[in-house]
């Protein structure tokens, strides 16, 4: 029975080694799921707010703007134009 418990304890903290390990090569690499906060960023026409990873980058006259679909940044620039 002590056998059995030492062997299950000693499994967990492989367990636990095994996953620090792999969430410390994650924030290395740069991995969206690093424990970083992704900056939040206002689509100009439609006004819904997204994570800038995710938005499409649009330079429209000159500044750059973030839209939640290729959709919204069409409109925006016939908008503008």
């Amino acid at each position: 029975m002590l056998k059995l418990l030492f062997f299950g304890v000693l499994a967990y903290f492989a367990f636990r080694f095994v996953q620090k390990a792999r969430l410390s090569g994650r924030r290395e690499h740069g991995h969206p799921k690093s424990g970083s906060v992704d900056e939040m960023v206002q689509d100009p026409n439609c006004l819904t707010y997204i994570s800038k990873v995710n938005a499409i980058k649009k330079n429209v006259g000159g500044e750059t703007h973030f839209f939640c679909s290729q959709a919204c940044a069409e409109k925006f620039q016939n908008k503008k134009m």
